[in-house]
């Protein structure tokens, strides 16, 4: 009997231990019977039936998904110009059965999620211009933002009626057969969108070139735009001082014509009034002044010694 014990108690023991299992935080465990979903577990410690049921552990925290992990993906705007466009998007699961149906199936939900995301962002995008996709503004309707919030609505969407009744391997293929104009809800596949951004927008390497030279020709136009201004207002400057020049000149000039006459006018009266009480000395001193006018030089003047013009040398010989 005793040797009977002991085997006895080793399988309720391994039974025990294979009937105990427990769940993490952050995560959830799909209980299956018979490949068949019977319940979830929260985390914390859980039992289940031996050899019958068993549990698959999912990741029930948020996730984020790049577009850089999948191909490169291209759009075009209304413009029709093409651009790449980098983004991410982080989702959670929120209905772990609907989840784990979708997965058992040979699913990939990154994918699914991804041909779902440029579906809408192709769409979206083809509406706007590069100015409105760059723009942050929330408030308005046509800006990066904007176009981002409904993108994760038109993703989320509200799950058609008896939708998640439908198998999944026609929602899977649904929403992968025409992603731009799919109904389907990424509920129906258990999951939520919490948030999509647009991290950065570039131009392919083949148009760059162009755009930058257009950008250059832009720049080129306005610097010279810019510099024509420069010159023009450098020209009105220089107009400028040169009348304000030539008029402080002329009214300088002006000024010491004036100044000069009433000196002029000064001087012949005071001569006036000297030469008019002396006539004899008015006359001595115009022939002084004659005397130095005509003997300068090396000139050679012939003129006779009893010429009036030398009277008053006479006068100081005479003396």
């Amino acid at each position: 009997m005793r040797k009977l014990l002991i085997p006895i108690v080793l399988i309720l023991i391994g039974v025990l231990f294979s009937s105990i299992y427990v769940i993490e935080e952050g995560t959830r465990g799909v209980v299956l019977r018979f490949n068949k979903i019977i319940g979830l577990s929260e985390p914390g410690l859980h039992f289940k039936m031996p050899l019958i049921d068993s549990v698959k552990t999912i990741d029930a925290k948020i996730q984020t998904t790049n577009s850089s992990n999948n191909n490169e993906q291209r759009f075009f705007n209304v413009q029709k110009k093409e651009l790449i466009v980098d983004y991410f998007v982080q989702w959670k699961i929120v209905d772990f059965n609907r989840y784990y149906e979708t997965i058992a199936g040979g699913n990939d939900v990154n994918d699914l999620i991804l041909a779902r995301l440029n579906g809408r962002l192709r769409s979206e995008i083809g509406k706007l211009s590069n100015r409105d996709i760059i723009n942050d503004s929330n408030a308005d309707t046509k800006s990066r933002n904007s176009l981002m919030a409904r993108v994760k609505d038109s993703l989320n969407g509200s799950s058609q009626d008896g939708e998640e009744n439908l198998p999944i391997d026609k929602l899977v293929t649904d929403a992968k057969k025409d992603p731009e104009n799919s109904k389907t809800s990424l509920r129906a596949f258990g999951v939520d969108v919490i948030d999509v951004r647009i991290k950065q927008i570039n131009f392919p390497a083949e148009v760059s070139e162009s755009i930058y030279a257009n950008m250059r020709a832009e720049r080129e136009v306005i610097a010279r735009d810019k510099r024509y201004d420069g010159i023009k207002q450098a020209e009105e400057i220089r107009a400028e001082a040169t009348f304000e020049k030539t008029k402080i000149i002329s009214e300088a000039e002006r000024q010491s014509r004036s100044i000069r006459g009433e000196g002029d006018a000064n001087a012949a009266k005071l001569y006036a009034d000297a030469f008019g009480k002396d006539i004899e000395f008015f006359s001595f001193i115009r022939s002084l002044k004659a005397y130095e006018q005509s003997f300068t030089g090396n000139d050679v003047m012939v003129i006779s010694p009893d010429s009036e013009f030398f009277q008053y040398m006479k006068l100081k010989s005479n003396k």
